[in-house]
């Protein structure tokens, strides 16, 4: 028996590994258009392809930040042409990893049985689906934040030795490399060795902050800003929602978790999960300008981990009360298990096990726009061609450099700026109504994008468009069925072609 179930599970989890690659696979040749941010990692992806570096052609960069997700994203626009796909690919290798690095740190933290339901939870969530399929450096971090987990609970659980402690360090660095939330996997590791085992701690402190310093003098301004906003936001209630108006099951049996092992006094992993967790919901409530889901993201695996030691447990102590011999019970007990686990993964929609062409952004918070920006920008290229004297302008700075070139972009809509020019697209800034209308009466021809959404458009513009210049386009969506609609529309003057 014991051979049986050592050969099982590396079969099951190389199964689940080989389903979770073609569900965040399928349908991304599709190549749907970008949202917002993604165009910003194209951008510099195709300037890396272009000149060897990610600096736009006017010198502009953003230092380390995104810096590996630039570079990852260019390599697979090398192998796979400078598309949609390409750019997205490198987070759908994360997003399988990550399969396997759960895995780990639920074998690690409980058994095999917990650590693959976990995987198999992780492979179907739509949640973890969705961000392995977008351009951003998301699925990055969560990988890195669970290996960072698994390396520093090693450090505590077993003979301190290297590996444990370069594994830790090297996750630290990948995950601040793609992204500057990436400095929580060294913050996060320290207390956790501080409040576990502060002897083990001592002998590496010296290297780990000096590390811990270099990341913060690069990343100083952020998080001056970052501090800068405390005591300014509060948005735990805004995650409150998110978390039991989609997940409540999932979240329950994550508390039901987390008392047993309270009630069993199994400290160590206790306050590893109190701290990954405790401490990416303090800073996304309030460190950060805006709530989003993707900024909690990173650490939803822990959840599923509780939720998975919860639901192995309950039907562990099920299966025990049935008198029975031993390999019967075994099988009641997964029996039990399956039962427990079919609600969990069928209530709500919140698990995929057929493959979908696409996942919405916004199937459980309505925050980020799904527009079809190529549609919206094949119309205007096609009209700035055709009208040769005419300008663009527009609220959003990266989506005119990707779709249209550097440098074609003439005026930017923002309020309350304080500059003359946007140091990404080179584009001169409009603050208000009277410069709109100046630039409207100087320029003989034009077009401008306005959107739904974007609060940075100086007051007064949207109405005096809708009202005083013609509309040429609209659209509202990117996919037949959304949760919500997102209109934008492009308006001239000038009497264009």
């Amino acid at each position: 028996m014991k051979k049986i179930k050592k050969r099982v599970f590396p079969i099951l989890l190389f199964f689940l590994i080989v389903v979770g690659f073609y569900f965040r696979w399928h349908g991304l040749s599709q190549n749907y258009s970008f949202w917002t941010d993604e165009e910003h990692v194209a951008i510099f992806a195709r300037a890396i392809l272009e000149r060897g570096k990610p600096v736009l052609a006017n010198s502009y960069s953003t230092g380390v930040y995104q810096w590996l997700q630039y570079w990852l994203s260019a390599i697979s626009a090398k192998t796979f042409g400078l598309n949609e796909f390409a750019i997205r690919f490198p987070s759908v290798i994360f997003g399988v990893l990550t399969i396997w690095a759960v895995y780990l740190l639920g074998k690690e933290l409980f058994n095999k049985n917990v650590g693959l339901l976990s995987a198999f939870l992780i492979t179907f969530s739509k949640i973890e689906i969705l961000w392995s399929r977008q351009a951003r450096p998301y699925q990055a971090l969560q990988l890195f934040l669970i290996l960072g987990a698994y390396f520093s609970y090693k450090l505590v659980k077993e003979k301190f030795n290297y590996f444990n402690l370069v594994g830790f360090l090297i996750s630290g660095i990948l995950a601040f490399l793609f992204h500057g939330l990436g400095l929580v996997v060294i913050f996060d590791g320290i207390v956790f060795l501080t409040l576990v085992n502060f002897k083990k701690l001592a002998k590496i402190l010296i290297p780990l902050v000096v590390f811990l310093l270099m990341m913060i003098v690069v990343f100083w301004q952020s998080i001056g800003r970052a501090i800068n906003i405390f005591g300014k936001t509060n948005y735990l209630f805004y995650y409150r929602v998110f978390l039991t108006h989609n997940y409540l099951l999932l979240c329950l049996l994550a508390v039901f978790g987390g008392f047993l092992l309270f009630w069993r006094k199994n400290c160590r992993e206790l306050i590893l999960f109190v701290i990954f967790l405790g401490v990416q919901i303090i800073i996304a409530s309030f460190f950060l300008i805006q709530p989003f889901t993707r900024y909690f993201y990173p650490v939803f695996p822990f959840l599923i981990l509780l939720s998975a030691f919860a639901l192995f447990e309950i039907s562990q102590y099920l299966g025990s009360l049935i008198k029975r011999p031993k390999y019967l019970v075994l099988i009641i007990q997964y029996l039990i298990l399956f039962a427990l686990v079919f609600p969990v993964v069928t209530l709500g929609h919140k698990f995929a096990f057929l493959p979908q062409p696409v996942y919405s952004l916004n199937a459980d918070m309505q925050e980020i726009p799904e527009v079809d920006w190529k549609k919206v920008y094949n119309f205007v290229g096609k009209k700035l061609r055709e009208n040769p004297k005419s300008i663009l302008i527009t609220n959003w700075n990266d989506l005119p450099v990707w779709y249209l070139g550097e440098g074609k972009l003439n005026y930017l809509l923002r309020k309350n700026n304080p500059f003359d020019q946007d140091p990404l697209s080179g584009s001169k800034l409009i603050h208000d109504l009277t410069g709109f209308n100046k630039t409207v009466q100087e320029e003989k021809k034009g077009l401008i994008i306005i959107d739904s959404w974007d609060n940075y458009i100086p007051d007064g513009i949207r109405e005096y468009v809708k009202k005083n210049l013609k509309k040429e386009f609209e659209i509202d969506r990117l996919y037949p069925v959304q949760p919500r609609l997102w209109p934008v529309e492009v308006y001239s003057w000038g009497n264009l072609k």
